[in-house]
């Protein structure tokens, strides 16, 4: 989802909060997979059926692939939201997250009425 529709939607400090508690529910995720490749893999070096083998092997490359997806999400999202909690801070008075959006990238501060650009867009795209 566009940051703008949620922080509209939900407000700057919720906003910000839910997506802090999304992105370590990924890290959570990523490293469980990681968890569980380690003792997959550990698991191929014992002997036993080719079935057993196969078996484990798989669950060794679902789980890294799982794992690495989830880690990447992860540093997307923190980076995401650490980059526009840095510009949540009005210049002018210096009040923290107390401002409304008036377009998709521009807020106005609730207190002192400045504008700054909040959402940059993203040089990547």
């Amino acid at each position: 989802m566009e940051p703008a529709d949620s922080i509209r939607r939900l407000g700057f400090t919720r906003w910000y909060e839910r997506r802090l508690i999304v992105g370590h529910a990924w890290f959570l995720g990523g490293f469980l997979c990681v968890i569980v490749t380690a003792a997959s893999v550990g698991e191929l070096a014992s002997r036993g059926s080719v079935t057993r083998f196969l078996f484990y092997a798989i669950l060794a490359a679902g789980a890294a692939t799982i794992g690495a997806f989830g880690l990447h999400r992860y540093m997307r999202i923190l980076v995401e939201t650490l980059r526009l909690g840095e510009r949540a801070t009005c210049v002018n008075c210096g009040t923290y997250a107390r401002f409304m959006l008036i377009s998709a990238s521009e807020v106005r501060c609730r207190r002192c009425e400045h504008t700054w650009r909040l959402i940059r867009p993203d040089p990547r795209a």
